[in-house]
């Protein structure tokens, strides 16, 4: 009885007990990480009183997602999910400690703080790809869409926590090494229960692969959205929110001053875009149900571009308070919508490295968008520094519904099928899938001779 009624609430992943267990074990870790990320970049900004300094540091803490993301993908497929995972949080947390340990000394030093907090970014980077793709492995296939959406929810529960609390532990003058600490603290602790965590021992295949070097799985999984041009183009699309959009979270502390609200603004402006990435996660499975997968992607991006113009716009705080909630609202729909075509279209032998390619070009660039966004903020204002980000993405997002109209046609279904237009403009097409893997009927009209077919 429990589970047809979470399936009508569109929530069929909870009937897992091993999900459960994930989701609220992510959900801790989470908001560690936005409790440290807001505590980090406030360090920051008091001790050296520059945005660009304060992008620089994000941007050295984000960039071991970029420089290592496609490898930990690989090592996904070879090692499992969950172990990546547990290691990943608890080695994470330790460096967490270390960089609080550091920002609690009398004379902190602001280099030393970055560089481990760039050992940090590499523990965190090992587990990123295990984070969506070890769903596969704790739910049925049907219930995968659900979990990928209630992941994005938890993210933004998380945010709202993290943002709180970094708005109660900074407040009032406090140092900010002791709200590091509580995030180290969140961080660390859930590993132990993701290591207890029943998943099946990775494919032979995957492991064979894995050991035999270091780029040729990666070329792999490259040569494979290479061929199927709906995939890759769901795939290269998230290079623009990844570099322009997201780095929003970085210039967060920047607009914070700018607006003179302090410390407690900062914090409800955290809480502001988790509210509506909450409120977005709990339509979220629903929404892409009734629009498909690929129309949600593109109202995701839309919703999410429109909230960063209307914060640059200099509105009232109360509007602009709103306008962020958007932010976090639009960039769950088109997260949680990519991420579940991306599984659905993924053999499972390559699952975890299409994931990493996806997390790479979308939460592996932000490094490098939160660098050009200090000096940006630096040369003009965070809020106008995010107002043309949101123009951007609109483009982007129209230049890709013009280069591939086959992404709107996408969408998995209850029963696990991906449904969605014929990729040669002849008929419908649909694959099933089983633990991740699609077998495509539709013909692909940019598969190679040869290889017109087979997985889409």
């Amino acid at each position: 009885m429990r589970s047809v009624s979470l399936d009508g609430l569109g929530l069929p992943a909870l009937a897992s007990g091993q999900f459960r267990t994930y989701f609220v074990s992510t959900l801790t870790a989470n908001a560690g990480i936005f409790l440290f990320m807001a505590a980090f970049g406030w360090f920051i900004q008091a001790e050296t009183g520059s945005p660009a300094m304060v992008g620089l540091g994000s941007a050295i803490l984000g960039l071991p997602w970029l420089l290592l993301m496609l490898h930990a993908g690989m090592l996904t497929d070879r090692h499992g999910a969950r172990r990546l995972l547990a290691l990943s949080f608890v080695g994470g947390g330790l460096m967490m400690a270390v960089v609080a340990f550091v920002a609690l000394l009398p004379a902190p030093s602001v280099p030393f703080v970055i560089a481990v907090a760039f050992v940090t970014g590499v523990a965190m980077t090992i587990g990123a790809p295990g984070t969506i793709s070890i769903v596969g492995e704790l739910v049925p296939p049907a219930a995968v869409s659900s979990a990928v959406s209630l992941i994005f929810l938890l993210i933004n529960v998380a945010r709202i926590v993290g943002g709180v609390g970094a708005g109660l532990l900074l407040g009032d003058g406090r140092d900010p090494g002791w709200a590091i600490m509580v995030g180290a603290a969140l961080f660390a602790l859930p590993g132990i229960f993701i290591w207890r965590l029943r998943t099946p021992d990775p494919e032979r295949s995957a492991r064979g692969v894995g050991g035999r070097a270091l780029v040729g799985p990666i070329l792999e999984a490259g040569a494979h959205a290479l061929r199927h041009p709906t995939l890759a183009t769901i795939l290269v699309l998230s290079a623009g929110p990844g570099l322009i959009g997201l780095p929003y979270n970085f210039l967060l502390p920047v607009a914070a001053v700018e607006l003179g609200i302090g410390p407690e603004g900062l914090g409800l402006l955290f809480a502001a875009v988790g509210s509506g990435g909450l409120a977005a996660g709990l339509v979220a499975e629903p929404i892409q149900r009734r629009l498909g997968h690929g129309r949600a992607i593109f109202l995701g991006l839309g919703a999410a571009a429109g909230g960063l113009i209307v914060f640059g716009l200099g509105l009232p705080l109360p509007i602009s308070i709103a306008a962020v909630g958007f932010v976090g609202a639009g960039f769950v729909v088109y997260g949680s919508a990519s991420l579940t075509l991306v599984q659905a279209l993924a053999p499972r032998v390559l699952r975890g490295r299409l994931t990493s390619v996806f997390s790479l070009l979308y939460w592996g660039l932000m490094p490098v968008g939160g660098l050009l966004g200090g000096l940006s903020s630096q040369l003009f204002t965070a809020r106008t520094t995010m107002l043309g980000a949101g123009v951007v993405l609109i483009g982007l997002g129209l230049f890709a519904i013009l280069r591939r109209r086959q992404v709107l046609t996408l969408s998995v279904s209850r029963d696990g099928m991906r449904l969605g237009g014929d990729l040669s403009g002849t008929g419908v097409a649909s694959a099933a899938f089983g633990g991740g893997l699609a077998q495509a009927i539709a013909v692909d009209p940019g598969a190679e001779p040869g290889r017109q077919g087979g997985s889409a």
